[in-house]
């Protein structure tokens, strides 16, 4: 094979409201190819849509234009591969083969003549029984009763749908008198029943006595097939089903399946099987006996890559010519398959026509102002960022931190709530109700390390509570320190990381644990903000910065003494970053990068700032300049971030500088603290 797995792959996955489609969504998602979804279909409310990079309509299967629209959408969305997630989706895929490579597009679709056969029940018993026989014998209703006569067949039999699928249409035929269940579209089959010994043996024959189809005792076997022709992998399961779907699997495994198989693969290969073909029976006294086939992945694909059988993933590299030679797939037999109802819930902008909807049936009478949860709201950067947002007023603040009553004090009245870790943990207060969660608490390096592991630990465990409802959009305010101090490096968001202590190793840590949850829940969209070293006078600041030391100096001594007066200083205001995040607050989520750097623009020689406050602090000062060795540090490159939203930072080094004096003056800040802090 040829191809790097290092470019991205873009995959197409179409009908994807079917329960197949999304079984082959998240079966995309546990790879580790470099691929990006494309979910496909007619269903706004599709649970699959939202689990992918992107979404687009097409027309239903059955439109005159489906295939010439689905075709455009491949070429815009620069589609590499394209699954369908329903039998009749792969039908045309198969019988429009043609078209799509003539457009340049591959699909998975087993030849028509393979299609035909496996939708078609009678024929596929007739055809490929005399290669071996198990495959349930199928009658007419005309007819059957002969055949019961002459001992072929026997009461109880099971009525199917010629060309149907999830066990839709069937019935039990326990005697002549059910004759009238059975309509032109139905097919009798022999009924397979478990062999006694089986767990489910009893169970099945009590339900059929009362005239249902117990779904249980399923062999459920998958094979996968190369585009080459070539066998990637088999799996068989036990299964139980709910109205056609599993919902419960086991690992299984007999010789005689796999005995059968290798008789029939032969036959399926001239027919031009290629890419998955599920074969569904049961293990009677007769030994296998197999009632329906289906050349497509199944509901439960999902599970079995959950086991290691990954055959979306194998597909896609043999169709696409990814990596070497291909490894047989495996799986793990030490696992079972459960498949129940699951839940998502999006914000209402994530899909146009589902907020159309939503507009028309309730018009007017919810207000979509959204909430946005801050942590570290009586911090230096949360108390500017607070007032910032309550100056819009266009959110509804619900400030989360350790000290209720401090939150009280400042903001009381002013936001929509304050509570405490107390009130979250005991149940006062539901995060299912934000919309934005923005988490801005953390320790600083002059707070010790401890306090930083327990900033790490709160953050590890708000993150997961957080995507565990939900909530769309997670904000992480992270630091350029874990760029580390190279000399002379221009840090953009794909530079590498080198994190500077344990401070930038915790804030790197929330970085990741925040891309990890992201990749568990596909729906939500979380962004880590890299911000440069934060200066300022504004309520909530410690003087620890080296503008702040140095404003102090010139209040108390007569002395400002430099380490190096040509080291270069970059610093964003306070005010400057909260204008910052507050434009991102304002964007759709969709249109969010999950990394920005946001940094300072002017920079600035140490030298050059200690005469700017000598020159503020009206008094003779002197300036000692120790010029010793130095390096300077990197500096960060805020461009993706300044043209994306439109932002740069207004306040310049000297109104800064002007802001500390104003605040020192205006705050009870001893010259024994300062010095200590010095």
């Amino acid at each position: 094979m040829i191809n790097s797995p290092a470019k991205e792959y873009t995959i197409g996955i179409s009908c994807i409201g079917s329960g197949v489609g999304e079984s082959v969504i998240n079966s995309c998602r546990l790879s580790n190819l470099p691929l990006k979804t494309i979910a496909l279909g007619t269903n706004p409310f599709a649970y699959g849509a939202y689990a992918c990079d992107a979404m687009d309509y097409t027309p239903t299967i059955y439109a005159a234009d489906f295939v010439d629209e689905l075709i455009k959408k491949c070429i815009e969305y620069k589609i590499d591969f394209l699954i369908p997630g329903r039998d009749d989706e792969a039908h045309i895929y198969s019988q429009n083969k043609t078209k799509f490579e003539k457009s340049g597009i591959k699909i998975l679709a087993a030849s028509e003549d393979m299609i035909a056969l496996c939708r078609d029940k009678e024929r596929m018993s007739l055809e490929l029984n005399p290669i071996t026989d198990v495959f349930v014998k199928c009658f007419q209703k005309e007819t059957v009763l002969d055949a019961i006569a002459k001992g072929e067949v026997s009461f109880p039999l099971i009525a199917k749908p010629r060309s149907g699928f999830a066990s839709k249409g069937v019935e039990i035929i326990q005697s002549e008198e059910d004759f009238h269940l059975i309509t032109e579209n139905h097919i009798l089959q022999e009924l397979a029943i478990p062999i006694e010994g089986d767990p489910n043996y009893d169970f099945f024959i009590s339900e059929i006595s009362k005239n249902r189809n117990p779904q249980v005792s399923e062999i459920s076997i998958q094979l996968v097939i190369g585009k080459n022709g070539e066998l990637l992998g088999k799996m068989a399961t036990y299964n139980k089903l709910s109205s056609g779907i599993p919902i419960e699997i086991l690992p299984y495994e007999d010789p005689l399946i796999w005995e059968t198989v290798d008789q029939l693969l032969p036959e399926f290969l001239n027919r031009g099987l290629v890419g998955p073909l599920n074969i569904q029976g049961r293990m009677t006294k007769r030994g296998l006996k197999v009632f329906e086939m289906n050349p497509r992945f199944t509901g439960i694909t999902g599970l079995r890559a959950l086991m290691g059988f990954n055959e979306v993933e194998a597909c896609i590299k043999s169709w696409l010519n990814i990596g070497d030679k291909p490894s047989f797939l495996e799986f793990n037999s030490r696992r079972f398959g459960i498949r129940q109802t699951a839940d998502r819930v999006m914000e209402l902008s994530k899909n146009d026509k589902i907020t159309e909807i939503f507009s028309a049936i309730n018009q007017g009478r919810f207000s979509l102002r959204k909430r946005v949860l801050i942590t570290g709201a009586t911090g230096y950067l949360g108390q500017s960022l607070v007032k910032n947002l309550l100056g819009q007023n266009k959110f509804d603040l619900i400030l989360l931190g350790r000290d209720k009553e401090k939150l009280e004090r400042l903001f009381g009245g002013l936001v929509y709530k304050c509570i405490d870790f107390e009130n979250l943990d005991q149940g006062n207060f539901d995060l299912g109700t934000i919309d934005i969660g923005l988490h801005a608490a953390f320790a600083r390096p002059y707070q010790g390390n401890q306090a930083i592991a327990e900033s790490l630990e709160l953050t590890s465990k708000l993150f997961l509570k957080m995507a565990a409802h939900h909530v769309p959009l997670i904000i992480n305010i992270s630091s350029q320190s874990v760029y580390g101090v190279e000399s002379g490096e221009h840090w953009t968001e794909l530079s590498p990381v080198a994190p500077l202590g344990v401070y930038g190793q915790a804030k790197y840590s929330t970085e990741l644990v925040l891309k990890t949850l992201n990749r568990i829940y596909p729906q939500l969209k979380t962004v880590s903000l890299r911000l440069g070293t934060l200066c300022g006078g504004q309520p909530g600041l410690e003087p620890v910065d080296v503008l702040s030391k140095l404003v102090l100096q010139a209040e108390n001594e007569a002395k400002l003494q430099l380490f190096n007066g040509q080291i270069s200083i970059e610093r964003l205001d306070v005010r400057d970053a909260s204008r910052a995040i507050a434009s991102i607050l304002q964007k759709d989520s969709d249109q969010l990068d999950e990394l920005y750097n946001i940094g300072g623009t002017l920079v600035c020689s140490l030298s050059e700032i200690a005469n700017w406050i000598a020159e503020k602090a009206s008094s003779d000062i002197i300036i000692e300049d120790l010029k010793k060795d130095f390096t300077n540090a990197g500096r960060l490159d805020s461009s993706k971030f300044q043209s994306q939203f439109q932002w740069k930072p207004i306040h310049t080094m000297r109104e800064t500088i002007d802001s500390l004096f104003q605040f020192f003056n205006s705050t009870t800040i001893s010259s024994s603290v300062s010095s200590k802090r010095n």
